[in-house]
């Protein structure tokens, strides 16, 4: 066997070699007990033997990540809905099944997301004219594929009879409502794999509890692996304690790069409640990197109703001096040119001071250093920006810790990005630490809370953290009891 990019163990070895020897296999298997590296590796032989291979998925970002991991392979990777879509646009070309080497898809993934039976049924009568098709069909995530998706995926087969098709599926009960032991069972050699080689210490014992069935100790369970849980009862508090997490976590880490945080949020990840969220550390604090805080933009909030254009400052990271001579100077004609006006308006400045501060999103705006909510006054800005002090309380510019969706990350240059994802968009992936927001309430019956929290808990590899709220206190290590 040739060398492979992770270790096996005995029984995935097994496995492997059972997957050469049969043309169709289900492999079975708990969280993190290494189904799609088997998937992966499987494909790359198969590729390597100059077999035609197809892999399909349901999450879009899985097959994103499993298409980079296959390369430089020939092997075509997709999610099923945006397969189904290609296959659709594509039925008139010659060229339907070039591979790809990164899957597309035409809009934002949703979790509720899947072909209706009239594109399946397009899809299988296009599949009847297409020649060659694939000598072999990898599925990962059965357990999310329907019946009628199967249907479409044994189609692919260029030879029905004699093509391979393997199935790889979390057992998991509670994820299954339509049963995927009962689809997958007339396959031959159904194969179990019972134990998590991903999560460590605590984070392994709670995925182990949350799966019903009969799981062996994982192979890291003796490793340190940390679960800790913060509990919040208002908005300022649950930011508050995002922020918390966020810091302890860098701790672990050192860069947020590899954690993700996920949200129980109803609503798709780009209209999450944290969204473009930006926190801060005493790490960044003390180690500045070039950045901007947009001050530019915060000056043109306040002053650009009067007529100020951006032509007129300067790109630098901090207001230069003439930054400041200018915006004295154009405050200066402002009042000068309208004084009668002016004087008739109530000015708060001298009776408290304005200061800049940040908030959670990352955008500079100015505050009563007094804490009062009124209103800025026209005169009291144009006040503010005629003194050459209203840049003393600009905070230093360096890069902050931004929440950002998947597909937005390489947006955002002047912040250290933070993956941000729901619950099924990060199906599937890992990450060293999670940080999970049970935000509002997302599960109709336990089951349903239980399995979520099993698709949760099982993305961390090293520590996984909870944002609860305090009138469930415990909720999510608690349900791991039930």
């Amino acid at each position: 066997m040739n060398s492979l990019p992770f270790e096996l163990t005995i029984q995935q070895a097994q496995v492997l070699k059972l997957l050469q020897q049969q043309r169709l296999i289900a492999v079975a298997g708990c969280a993190g007990s290494g189904k799609t590296s088997l998937a992966i590796e499987f494909a790359r032989q198969l590729d390597g033997q100059g077999q035609k291979v197809l892999l399909l998925c349901r999450n879009p970002y899985l097959a994103e990540d499993i298409a980079l991991r296959l390369k430089p392979s020939r092997v075509s990777v997709h999610g099923f809905t945006g397969f189904i879509q290609e296959l659709l646009q594509g039925s008139q070309a010659p060229d339907v099944f070039v591979r790809r080497t990164r899957p597309r898809w035409t809009a934002e993934w949703s979790q509720y997301e899947a072909p209706p039976q009239a594109d399946l049924n397009r899809a299988l009568d296009i599949l009847k004219h297409i020649s060659p098709r694939y000598q072999a069909v990898i599925i990962d995530e059965g357990q999310d594929f329907q019946e009628s998706w199967l249907a479409v995926a044994e189609a692919c087969l260029d030879d029905p009879d004699g093509g391979r098709l393997a199935v790889f599926y979390d057992d998991n009960p509670r994820l299954a409502p339509f049963g995927p032991q009962r689809i997958y069972a007339a396959f031959q050699a159904p194969i179990t794999l019972n134990r998590n080689f991903r999560s460590a210490g605590q984070v392994e014992a709670l995925v182990r509890q949350l799966h019903p069935g009969e799981l062996a100790p994982g192979l890291r369970g003796g490793e340190p692996g940390t679960f800790r849980e913060w509990l919040y009862s208002s908005e300022a508090e649950l930011l508050d304690s995002l922020r918390q997490a966020l810091v302890a976590g860098e701790e672990l880490a050192h860069r947020l790069e590899s954690v993700v945080v996920i949200s129980a949020e109803s609503s798709p990840v780009r209209m999450s409640k944290f969204a473009g969220l930006v926190f801060d550390s005493p790490r960044l604090r003390a180690n500045p990197s070039p950045g901007r805080l947009k001050w530019q933009a915060a000056v043109l909030r306040y002053l650009q109703g009067f007529g100020l254009l951006e032509s007129q400052l300067s790109q630098a990271p901090q207001p230069a001096p003439a930054d400041i001579k200018n915006a004295n100077k154009f405050c200066a004609a402002y009042v000068a040119a309208h004084r009668a006006t002016l004087s008739h308006q109530t000015s708060y400045l001298s009776q408290s001071a304005l200061a800049w501060g940040l908030d959670a999103y990352g955008k500079l705006h100015l505050r009563w250093q007094d804490g009062n909510q009124r209103d800025l006054p026209p005169i009291d800005l144009l006040r503010f920006f005629g003194s050459p002090n209203w840049v003393d309380s600009l905070p230093s510019a360096h890069k902050r810790y931004r929440l950002t969706p998947a597909d937005e990350l390489s947006k955002y240059p002047d912040a250290y990005p933070v993956r941000l994802a729901d619950i099924a968009s990060f199906k599937g992936l890992e990450a060293d630490g999670v940080i999970f927001v049970l935000y509002n309430s997302f599960a109709e019956n336990d089951d349903q809370l239980l399995a979520s929290l099993y698709e949760v808990f099982s993305r961390a590899r090293s520590w996984l953290y909870a944002i609860t709220p305090s009138d469930s206190p415990g909720k999510t290590s608690q349900a791991a009891q039930l």
